[in-house]
């Protein structure tokens, strides 16, 4: 996206606040035209003094002098407030919108970005751009109409010099436009290389315990230092060659400035100029020079709101997942799920699946096994759209999941993955994530089923007992009981465990499989193994290898064909 085009629509987004847009812009006309006003009373003081009038007189004018200052205080106190008001709205605006535009991207997006990455992109290219594009707005507004003013005023002084300071104006936009221009580049390298920056730094500190596992601290902090050296050089350039355009522009000006001092001097000794109109003039001259110092300055900053502008856009520009609101429910009777044909790749140079055909009879117990990466989880994914099947379809009691809603297809689905996550709040608010109208009888009766009550009773608040995402309060064990907690209050139509009693100590375990039959009974359950004695009882058991179904069958029958379940189950309890 060109950087005409990211102005463009800040400019547009902009203009959603047009009520504080009129405030900010009126109060800057008003505050500049007091601003202005003051130095021609200021040079008819001068006069007067010349002149010798009465020192009474002179108060009077020193304290109207006063209160015009006063008066421009309070304006561009007005401007700023309502400017400022613009910024905050805006962001908050672009940081909500930027969220429901990320909860309607497919899940492949999340896997070719990192979370780090996305984080900056809400927080600090937000900030840039209130910073860098908002803010300025103000200097802006008051600087646009005081060079019109100045300039109006100027033109009834003295033609001459009002020439002199008009002619150096384009000069300084000319050595700010190529100043500008130049660090353009340096400024979108910075915002990419902040991006990669948090993205590893994320990842690092999430990941905190395998990195010292791994004894990777002293390679960790090469690579943060490495990405951090890189900002640290794209930082320091663009600063520094966006830091030139504020003294290259003044260095024009007050020589422009010193010129017109001259050309006054000169005419006041020939008479065709008062000593107070010379000082009135110089005071517009620096007037009418000093926006442009200012809006140079601004525009080092609004080259990173225009960098920051482009990511956010970026990913406001992605397609995202095709509309289904008007596609009805899935009406689930049975739970009897089929796989038609399907075929699916993440990259289309390298096929998984091919043809894939299944049928999964209703409340029937279906295991998945198979090597790393034979496409496990993948046939859950497409199972719960999380990805679409490039070929083929999947049905559910008959119905297309691709002809209904995907919200009404997830909400028949309850999941207990392997890595489990708490979420921000109550314990008793984690297990009713998926049940939110719970009442605290229904959540302590899943607990119970689980067998989590035992240990959520001895917490000091028991289910009122506070979490965060990485709380440490609770062992893996314990997390894991309540992410199947959930579950249970969800009482979904089918299931999908991937292997959820792994991290569960023997005593809780017999607690949780107690548990688990009762939930299963009658449900279609899906059940992704890799201890295959957990699965010697499932109705049915898959055999996958490179995204197909090489053998099929219950545990006797697999067993007795002695093929690759046969080789995968005696490489568990060789001894």
């Amino acid at each position: 996206m060109s950087t005409k085009a990211v102005l463009k629509r800040l400019a547009a987004f902009l203009w959603l606040f047009r009520g504080s847009l009129i405030v900010s812009f009126l109060c800057a006309a008003f505050s500049v035209l007091v601003n202005v006003a003051a130095p021609l009373f200021i040079g008819s003081i001068i006069d007067r003094i010349s002149a010798g009038t009465d020192v009474a007189s002179l108060l009077g004018d020193i304290g109207v002098l006063v209160l015009m200052y006063l008066l421009y205080s309070l304006l561009n106190w007005g401007m700023m407030a309502a400017s400022n008001r613009i910024a905050f709205s805006s962001s908050s605006v672009l940081r909500r919108q930027l969220y429901a535009k990320l909860e309607q991207l497919p899940t492949a997006f999340y896997d070719q970005n990192a979370r780090g990455d996305l984080i900056s992109r809400f927080i600090n290219d937000i900030d840039f751009i209130s910073d860098g594009f908002l803010q300025s707005l103000s200097t802006m507004l008051s600087g646009i109409a005081t060079i019109v003013l100045t300039l109006v005023f100027m033109l009834q002084i003295n033609l001459i010099m009002t020439l002199i300071v008009v002619i150096s104006a384009p000069f300084t936009y000319l050595v700010a436009r190529i100043i500008t221009v130049r660090t353009n580049r340096y400024f979108n390298e910075q915002a990419n290389v902040l991006g990669k920056l948090n993205g590893f730094s994320e990842e690092m500190l999430t990941g905190i315990r395998t990195v010292k596992a791994f004894g990777f601290e002293q390679d960790a902090q090469q690579q943060f230092e490495a990405y951090d050296q890189q900002l640290y050089g794209a930082g320091v350039k663009a600063q520094f060659y966006g830091s030139l355009a504020n003294p290259s522009t003044r260095f024009v000006m007050n020589s422009a400035y010193a010129l017109v001092g001259a050309i006054g001097a000169l005419s006041a000794f020939y008479g065709s100029i008062t000593i107070g109109n010379i000082s009135t003039f110089l005071m517009y001259s620096n007037l009418f020079s000093k926006p442009f110092t200012e809006i140079t300055g601004v525009m080092t900053q609004l080259q990173s709101a225009l960098s920051s502008g482009k990511r956010i856009f970026a990913i406001m520009d992605l397609p995202v997942q095709s509309e289904d609101v008007s596609m009805p429910d899935l009406q689930i009777r049975e739970g009897a799920v089929s796989f038609d044909y399907v075929s699916f790749s993440y990259d289309a140079k390298k096929p998984l699946m091919r043809d894939l055909s299944l049928e999964v009879p209703a409340g029937s117990k279906v295991a998945i096994v198979g090597r790393t990466g034979a496409g496990k989880t993948t046939l859950v994914n497409l199972l719960m759209r999380f990805y679409d099947v490039d070929g083929g379809c999947i049905r559910i009691d008959g119905q297309r999941i691709d002809e209904v809603k995907r919200d009404s297809l997830r909400a028949q689905f309850g999941m207990v993955l392997q890595d489990t996550y708490l979420f921000e709040g109550t314990i008793a608010e984690n297990i009713a994530y998926g049940k939110p109208q719970a009442d605290r009888a229904e959540i302590i009766a899943a607990a119970k089923k689980s067998g989590a009550h035992e240990f959520i009773i001895r917490l000091n608040q028991g289910y009122d007992t506070r979490l965060h995402a990485n709380s440490n309060i609770l062992s893996q064990g314990q997390r894991q009981l309540l992410s199947i907690t959930r579950v249970l209050l969800m009482n979904p139509h089918i299931l999908i465990l991937d292997e959820a009693t792994s991290s569960i100590d023997t005593v809780s375990e017999q607690h949780v499989n107690q548990a688990m039959e009762l939930l299963m009974e009658g449900k279609t359950s899906f059940i992704i193994a890799h201890r295959l004695s957990t699965i010697v009882d499932a109705d049915q058991i898959l055999v996958m290898e490179q995204g197909t179904v090489i053998e099929q069958g219950t545990h006797a029958e697999l067993l007795a064909q002695n093929g690759a379940y046969t080789q995968l189950f005696n490489s568990q309890f060789a001894t």
